[in-house]
């Protein structure tokens, strides 16, 4: 995914699971986690991959809401510049776009992120991660248990020596 996200020039900074292993706690995920770029150019080419890959809305199909029930199409850039998140399952994984999240105090999160993002390098491509400060800051707001643990395995992936 994110080697797919790099060769169409998306620009996002990394969150959730991958970023807590990219700032040390290793531990399995089972998806990719991403705030993109609002700026409209990074959204159409955003829109145009997710069409490309033929993504689908989790929660919708079958005995679940209905495509018509939902406000915003992922794959058309309008839809995306409205701000909302996604949850979609692609040929690749599932792909969370998150452009509102909470503990960042902003309307589109991405800006804040980016100011502060890291770089890493991870499956052969450069990409850019959420802060450690940030990253904490979205678990503590998420505060699920999964969450919690990420924090006490970031606490001890970044402890001084002696503490």
């Amino acid at each position: 995914m994110l080697r797919r996200l790099n060769a169409a020039e998306i620009d996002y900074v990394l969150i959730g699971g991958l970023a807590v292993s990219a700032h040390g706690a290793i531990r399995s995920t089972k998806d990719v986690d991403i705030c993109p770029s609002p700026d409209p150019a990074n959204l159409e080419r955003l829109a145009w991959v997710l069409r490309d890959l033929g993504v689908r809305q989790l929660g919708v199909g079958e005995g679940e809401l209905l495509p018509d029930e939902l406000p915003y199409d992922p794959t058309r850039a309008e839809d995306l510049a409205a701000g909302g998140n996604f949850r979609l399952d692609t040929p690749l994984g599932v792909l969370d776009l998150m452009q509102w999240i909470p503990g960042i105090d902003a309307d589109q999160a991405y800006a804040t992120l980016a100011a502060e993002a890291v770089s890493a390098s991870a499956f052969g491509v450069e990409i850019r991660v959420s802060s450690l400060a940030h990253l904490r800051q979205m678990k503590r707001a998420a505060g699920r248990p999964l969450d919690l643990q990420d924090l006490a395995d970031l606490d001890a992936a970044h402890r001084e020596p002696g503490e």
